[in-house]
């Protein structure tokens, strides 16, 4: 059986990474709301693309998590499968979904997953009972 994780990651590989439409962050909202919470991509697509323009959002709310948090998901401190992560890839933070043993990243140059031994998270937010 397919659950709301493993069609999400279909989709995401199936599609690809464009800024403003189809970015990391937005790909965190659109998945938030499929999964019943708020929707607030309609803020913010469409209305930049490139990674400059992007930034400049996360900036202006006050980082990644800022961002998520306008969803009204709660904070977690133990993600589980289905819930959503800011994390740190070393360079940069980025939005994640978790898979339960792993995470789920939507990159420019396509869909990576890592195990959870790897991953540092920053935040982490419970979207899903499925965990």
């Amino acid at each position: 059986m397919t659950d709301l994780v493993d069609a999400t990651a279909a989709m995401w590989r199936r599609g690809g990474h464009v800024w403003g439409q189809s970015d990391c962050l937005l790909s965190i909202g659109d998945y938030i709301a499929a999964a019943g919470g708020k929707d607030v991509t309609g803020l913010f697509r469409g209305t930049y693309d490139d990674e400059a323009g992007a930034m400049a959002y996360v900036e202006r709310y006050g980082g990644h998590g800022a961002l998520i948090d306008l969803t009204g998901a709660a904070r977690t401190e133990t993600p589980g499968r289905g819930d959503v992560a800011v994390i740190d890839t070393g360079y940069n933070e980025i939005g994640a979904l978790c898979t339960g043993d792993g995470y789920i990243l939507r990159l420019e140059r396509g869909v990576i997953e890592i195990n959870a031994r790897f991953v540092d998270v920053l935040i982490a937010w419970k979207v899903s009972n499925d965990g």
